[in-house]
C-alpha cells in the first residue's frame, strides 16, 4: 500500500472506487434473476395468471366430435375462435388454411365477367389448388359468404371500388360470386377504359 504525500505535506489515504454504484449493480441483477426466474415458475403453472388466452369466447367450438371424449380432450384441441362480431374480431389477424372442401362460388370458365389479366386459366395455369385457401382469423370464425344477403345488402346502393388493377380484380371477383345467382334479364356490364358498371336489379 502505497502513500501519497499531498501538497499540504500531511499524508491521505489513496482515493478507492466507491463501492456503493458496485453493490447496487449487483443487487439489481441479482433482483432480475429471481425476477425471470420466478416468471418462468409462474408461466408454466397452469395457474398461472400470465396463462395466454384470446378474446373473450362467445361460442366455444371443440373440435372433436366425440361426446364422451368432451372433459378429456386436451386443452390445445379447443378451437375458442368466437361466433364474428364486427365489434370483437379483428380480421386482420390471422393465416391462410388450405380448405379441399371449399367449393369455389365461380371459376375462370363460368363466369364471364373475368378479364384474361385476373384469369388464372386463360393464363396456361393448370391446377385449381389456389381456389381452396381461405382466411382464417385467430380470434373468430368468419361466416361462409352469403350471396343473397350480399345483394340484399347492397340494394338500391352503389359500392365503389377505387384503385389499380389489384382493386379491379377483387371487384371482378365480386361480380362473379353474385351474378351466377342474378337472372340474365336482370344483370348488366359496361366496360370502359376508366371504370366499369355492373348493375344487377334485384
Amino acid at each position: 500500500m502505497s502513500i501519497v504525500p499531498s501538497s499540504s505535506g500531511t499524508m491521505k489515504p489513496p482515493r478507492g472506487r466507491p463501492l456503493l454504484p458496485i453493490i447496487i449493480a449487483i443487487v439489481c441483477a441479482f433482483a432480475i434473476l429471481v425476477l425471470l426466474y420466478t416468471e418462468t415458475i409462474t408461466f408454466l403453472s397452469p395457474t398461472s395468471i400470465f396463462k395466454i388466452k384470446s378474446c373473450s369466447r362467445k361460442n366455444t367450438a371443440i373440435k372433436s366430435k366425440d361426446k364422451t371424449a368432451e372433459n378429456n380432450v386436451d386443452e390445445s384441441l379447443v378451437d375458442d375462435r368466437f361466433e364474428f362480431d364486427p365489434e370483437e374480431c379483428n380480421v386482420a389477424n390471422g393465416k391462410w388454411v388450405f380448405n379441399r372442401s371449399i367449393k369455389p362460388f365461380y371459376s375462370d370458365r363460368s363466369c364471364p365477367y373475368l378479364d384474361r389479366q385476373v384469369s388464372c386459366v386463360k393464363n396456361g395455369r393448370l391446377d385449381s389448388d389456389y381456389q381452396h385457401w381461405e382466411w382464417q382469423p385467430e380470434d373468430c370464425t368468419l361466416p361462409r359468404f352469403n350471396q343473397e344477403l350480399a345483394l340484399k345488402k347492397l340494394r338500391d346502393k352503389r359500392l365503389l371500388f377505387v384503385g389499380d388493377s389489384l382493386q379491379r380484380g377483387q371487384w371482378q371477383s365480386l361480380v362473379c360470386m353474385v351474378e351466377s345467382i342474378i337472372p340474365e334479364d336482370k344483370k348488366s356490364m359496361k366496360r370502359g377504359r376508366s371504370h366499369s358498371v355492373f348493375k344487377a336489379k334485384v
